[in-house]
């Protein structure tokens, strides 16, 4: 979990850099939507575009790195787990959580890596003379995440089945 907390922080320092260096360059409007061929087809001020990215940094942060230090103190009736008294079992309690909220970073640093490339894309965009939305780029990206969540999943969803192997 270590290097997922430290991957994560790499990530908001790589987020912040990109927003500081690129929103001087950046027109007073930008595209901020593309349709599927990458044409723009909605605008904004670069404020509210780079605020937009701010913002769903700090619920990144909430989601990812906050939220699941606090699952040690939801009540075990409220937690919705494949062999629930197996996992949350006192011996098993602290290990489970943090399998899961390394887990989470994990899947969190995907999203994010994800959320930089797209707004880089986004930025490149609005960079070029042609606005132009690299929808080929944001396709294999979106696959790539999409490959990402299903072996997540199944690892995931894999650990806590097995309760009896352990």
């Amino acid at each position: 979990m270590k290097t997922q907390r430290v991957i994560f922080i790499v990530l908001i320092f790589i987020a912040t850099v990109q927003i500081a260096s690129y929103y001087p360059q950046l027109p007073e409007t930008v595209a901020s939507h593309f349709d599927g061929a990458g044409n723009p087809n909605g605008c904004s001020s670069k404020k509210e575009f780079i605020s937009i990215y701010v913002i769903v940094i700090a619920v990144m942060l909430l989601i990812y790195l906050i939220l699941p230090a606090l699952f040690r103190y939801i009540p075990k009736s409220l937690i919705s787990l494949p062999k629930k008294d197996y996992w949350l079992a006192p011996e098993r309690r602290e290990k489970t959580f943090s399998f899961i909220a390394g887990q989470m970073l994990c899947f969190g640093n995907a999203t994010f890596i994800l959320l930089i490339a797209t707004f880089q894309l986004a930025i490149e965009a609005n960079l070029s003379d042609t606005r132009h939305f690299s929808s080929n780029t944001m396709w294999i990206l979106l696959i790539g995440y999409f490959f990402f969540v299903i072996l997540w999943s199944v690892r995931f969803i894999s650990k806590f089945v097995r309760a009896d192997k352990q």
